[in-house]
């Protein structure tokens, strides 16, 4: 006998099933299952009781953190990389399906939500935009099959205040928000001590990449080293390699910064990447564009890291209106040195460092975003 769950507002709710599908990729990738597409139906599961299923082609031959943190968590394999996979795994399943879950308004879910529909119009479709301006301004929102695919879904959101605003000025559709927020994997930790971080300027993510803008970070480090040389720049991540040139290239211009300047690597262990967000004092992050709010800004925030962002889409969020951080323009290495120079000299850091843990604590808890969403699917449904 199926046990029914009880929402935050007290009204029963009975498990569901529940299917996630990818976007621009056939299938999820192991480090996918502890973002935001993995860890909403992942909490989906553990919070509310539901039966989710990560369905795409295998694109990894192991997926390690499935057994270590989504433990519960299921996955189903595609037979290939095609879009008629997808939508025969649609037609086969939709009638035992309640609500399918599916990231970004790709052309490649058009198919999936619209056989899910037909077969079962009883569904829910729940889709995250992972939307930035850059791609959402060339979308033309009134062809045909856009329209149906909105029009398909029943709760649409994007994990950015202003991309929010701007979306409900622009399109017919409600878009809802649903920010991108942490989840801690390890013992639960306390509020971040600021006495023992150290002078780290961190970042975390795809390092060298197009996106993420890594040269710009690493050179205006190289403009205030001078003014600041008790502070280190540290680098986790997966280094591109046609980034690695530019490294090169770095430290012969600056050879003295070789000891200042480190890459970790990638940092797979959870607590231990944990405990490199609360050791540092202000998370960088100078990227072109972002699909929201990224997941790195709410656990560096978490761990009471003071944020220099630049003004991506989802700037002002990431700094909470400047009350935990500044920003510079996008590809600014003048302005971007002036906002972590600003930062590491500013006698107010340790207050940025306890609004940046408190701010996320009340706004960016993965947990009651769920729990959030799971009312907005289901809440008073039988």
């Amino acid at each position: 006998m199926k046990q029914v769950q009880k929402d935050e507002n007290c009204i029963s709710i009975m498990p569901k099933r529940i299917v996630t599908l990818p976007g621009s990729n056939p299938g999820w990738s192991n480090v996918e299952l502890i973002k935001d597409c993995g860890l909403i139906p992942w909490l989906l599961h553990k919070n509310h009781g539901h039966d989710v299923s990560m369905v795409g082609y295998k694109r990894e031959d192991d997926y390690p953190y499935l057994r270590k943190y989504v433990k519960g968590l299921k996955m189903e394999f595609l037979p290939d990389e095609s879009e008629e996979a997808r939508a025969n795994y649609i037609l086969e399943n939709a009638n035992q399906i309640d609500c399918l879950i599916l990231r970004g308004c790709y052309t490649s879910n058009f198919v999936p939500a619209r056989l899910y529909k037909q077969t079962n119009p009883k569904g829910r479709i729940y889709v995250g935009l992972d939307a930035n301006s850059h791609w959402m301004d060339r979308i033309i929102w009134n062809n045909p099959n856009f329209t149906q695919f909105m029009d398909d879904c029943d709760v649409i959101a994007t994990s950015c205040r202003a991309m929010q605003r701007h979306l409900n000025e622009k399109w017919p559709w409600i878009i809802e928000h649903i920010p991108n927020g942490y989840y801690n994997f390890g013992p639960d930790f306390s509020v971040p001590e600021f006495e023992e971080k150290e002078n780290v300027i961190l970042t975390v993510s795809r390092l060298g990449t197009t996106q993420k803008a890594t040269e710009i970070l690493m050179r205006a480090f190289a403009i205030i080293a001078g003014e600041i040389p008790s502070w280190n720049l540290k680098l986790v991540g997966n280094v591109d390699e046609k980034f690695r040139s530019f490294i090169e290239r770095y430290f012969k211009t600056f050879p003295k910064l070789k000891k200042r300047v480190l890459f970790t690597g990638p940092i797979v262990e959870r607590d231990k990447l944990a405990e490199q967000y609360r050791k540092a004092k202000i998370f960088a992050l100078p990227s072109k564009l972002e699909g929201g709010t990224p997941n790195v800004i709410a656990e560096a925030l978490i761990a009471g890291c003071a944020t220099a962002v630049t003004k991506f889409d989802a700037y002002e969020q990431a700094i909470d209106g400047g009350k935990c951080g500044t920003f510079s323009e996008i590809d600014d290495i003048r302005g971007f040195a002036n906002v972590l120079l600003s930062l590491c000299k500013d006698k107010n850091l340790p207050y940025l460092s306890e609004h940046a843990y408190q701010y996320a604590k009340k706004c960016l808890d993965m947990e009651k975003i769920t729990t959030k969403l799971n009312y907005m699917l289901f809440g008073g449904r039988e």
